[in-house]
């Protein structure tokens, strides 16, 4: 009987692995069974780049590898060149990554840095970046605070400003976390790219 030929029963499930869980994009995946890959990044990048022209801020850890700064300006570079409004802070690492992409677009309209403090109170380093860029947004008033209150207050700022966030963290950059959160709150869309393999993150 047709029935009992092996040859013509439906294929066994078990030569397919189908996940139980399903990432949710924009939020921290709870446990990664490996490494992002470099063409998985670039693949998440052009993605949003495809979406249009829209008002980007981008955030993240000061401590990048030069890789993760090479992909975080070539994101930039596309996201201004395609139209879009980056928007970041001072910071080196990622911010100063973002800042040199987006300024390789030559195009200074689209770019806009806002600052935790005054001018004055930046790296060297970050002031030299900075006299090539056109908008830039100081707040001289938070001066007498501490940087990490002055960063949460500054983040909240930019994220005023912009339609979607992108941010560069480890699983312990809090600030940068917490800023996700605030984004995802105020019905923004959200990617997290994590540049570790640390544990779950809390909601």
């Amino acid at each position: 009987m047709v029935g009992n030929t092996p040859e013509l029963s439906s294929p066994q499930p078990t030569t397919v692995k189908i996940p139980t869980k399903v990432a949710v994009v924009g939020r921290p995946q709870i446990r990664v069974e490996k490494e992002y890959s470099i063409d998985t990044i670039l693949k998440e990048l052009a993605e949003i780049q495809r979406q249009g022209p829209k008002n980007y801020c981008i955030l993240g850890t000061r401590h990048c590898s030069f890789l993760h700064q090479q992909i975080i300006e070539l994101l930039a570079y596309a996201l201004v060149l395609s139209g879009n409004h980056v928007f970041t802070s001072g910071a080196g690492g990622t911010n100063a990554a973002t800042i040199r992409g987006a300024l390789r677009a030559e195009r200074p309209d689209l770019l806009t840095v806002v600052l935790p403090q005054s001018l004055a109170k930046q790296s060297d380093e970050s002031q030299e970046l900075l006299t090539q860029v056109q908008n830039v947004i100081d707040a001289p008033q938070n001066d007498h605070l501490p940087l990490d209150v002055a960063s949460r207050l500054c983040n909240s700022d930019l994220l005023s400003r912009a339609d979607q966030l992108i941010c560069f963290a480890f699983h312990d950059s809090h600030t940068i976390i917490e800023t996700a959160r605030e984004a995802r709150a105020l019905d923004m869309i959200v990617t997290e790219l994590f540049l570790d393999r640390g544990g779950p993150v809390d909601e």
